[in-house]
């Protein structure tokens, strides 16, 4: 289900980001924020996270589980998107 279609892949993954802490707004993440330390997301938070990803842009999961060690923050987090899918929708 994409629910960001024609939004660019930042934004879409800001915005499911803040719906994994509904009190973060998106306009409030910063690209160096840590996802864990500084944003308080833990394991259940980021897999909520990854299945959101799966969901928006079909991300393999397995995938996403391996990338996961280099993901550290929010710039991180976009980038690995942007590399999984090509930078496109």
């Amino acid at each position: 289900m994409k629910l960001f279609r024609g939004r660019d892949t930042r934004s879409r993954v800001l915005s499911l980001l803040a719906q994994t802490r509904p009190d973060l707004s998106a306009r409030e993440l910063r690209g160096e924020q840590r996802l864990q330390q500084d944003l308080g997301l833990d394991s259940l938070s980021v897999v909520a996270l990854a299945v959101r990803l799966h969901e928006e842009w079909g991300l393999d999961l397995v995938v996403l589980a391996e990338q996961a060690p280099s993901i550290v923050t929010v710039d991180d987090l976009v980038r690995t998107v942007e590399n999984l899918t090509d930078g496109t929708e």
